[in-house]
């Protein structure tokens, strides 16, 4: 059986040895293609039994044409690069790594917290304009006077709130999916939506991008927010509108934000207006990185391939019910 790589060369000096190890080790064939298209995919790789994939956008138009293949399986959490409904009907499975960077994200959005919430871009910013303690910042506030609400309350929030409790913030989250006895454990009040708007001195934003989040914050969420209050988000660009985000940045309803990912990236345009207000930290979707992280993306990925082509049910198998497994 043959396993492909769609687009090797994006990850720059990296020989994807971990994944050829254990992939020919089951006794598969790897290959590596440099693919930058679903044309590219279709012309080569259109006889693969299992593709991995990073970064190509695949719709049915791809997935239609692949005939042999059994499972599609993405370099991270998010895989809004696959069109899962064609996958399944096509009866491919769709996987993830779920579980490889979640010390990392959170590490990650506990760091933009602290940074927004002391000013520190402020800070720097002025330093390098010669405005030694001249120029203050909006007046910070100590922890204990703060509260951080979680929207989304799984590992990367579960282990946020643990940070921010050890430094003595209030914690309160938001998500329907988790039980209650989940928020009882991590010691973290579980709230409403609207609650947590009207509570939250800070927000970190924690969600998939679907249908229902896309734009989910905009002009309306953020009117219902604390004056002043700072966002941070680690998840999907799309979560928030970004016009809406700049309004309510020029008018201080939001005090600061710290984005690890935007609405659109790449981010190459250095006109683009958050770029260039001192109260906006931005970093370019980078918070999964670690060596200890990538190491166990890459094993992960490879052993999610041979455990489908083996026959295995794997918990990763993100349309297991749809295709009646």
């Amino acid at each position: 059986m043959k396993v492909v790589l769609l687009d090797s060369q994006i990850i720059n000096g990296y020989d994807y040895s971990i994944e050829q190890k254990i992939i020919e080790s089951a006794g598969f064939t790897f290959i590596k293609e440099t693919c930058k298209s679903e044309d590219d995919v279709i012309a080569r790789c259109s006889d693969a039994d299992a593709i991995l994939n990073i970064t190509i956008k695949m719709t049915e138009k791809c997935i239609s044409k692949l005939d042999k293949c059994k499972v599609m399986i993405r370099y991270g959490i998010g895989v809004n690069e696959f069109d899962i409904p064609a996958a399944t009907k096509k009866g491919i499975k769709v996987c993830n790594v779920s579980s490889y960077c979640f010390p990392e994200v959170a590490l990650h959005a506990t760091a933009l917290l602290l940074a927004c919430s002391r000013n520190l871009k402020h800070y720097d910013t002025v330093v390098g304009e010669g405005a030694w303690n001249q120029k203050p910042g909006p007046m910070e506030r100590r922890p204990s006077a703060q509260t951080v609400g979680l929207i989304g309350f799984g590992n990367i929030s579960r282990t946020i709130a643990k940070n921010m409790k050890g430094m003595d913030f209030a914690v309160v989250a938001y998500d329907p999916y988790v039980a209650d006895d989940v928020f009882a454990a991590n010691g973290v009040k579980k709230v409403s939506l609207e609650e947590l708007y009207a509570q939250a001195d800070m927000i970190s934003l924690h969600l998939p991008e679907t249908d229902e989040t896309r734009h989910m914050f905009n002009k309306n969420s953020f009117a219902k927010m604390k004056d002043g209050v700072i966002i941070v988000n680690c998840a999907r660009g799309a979560l928030i509108k970004t016009d809406d985000l700049l309004e309510a940045l020029k008018s201080k309803k939001v005090s600061s934000v710290g984005l690890d990912v935007l609405e659109t990236e790449p981010m190459k345009d250095t006109s683009f207006p958050l770029l260039n207000m001192n109260n906006v930290i931005i970093t370019p979707h980078i918070a999964y990185r670690s060596m200890e992280a990538n190491k166990e993306l890459f094993k992960q990925v490879a052993e999610t391939a041979v455990g489908v082509l083996k026959g295995e049910m794997l918990p990763n198998i993100l349309n297991k019910k749809e295709l009646g497994l």
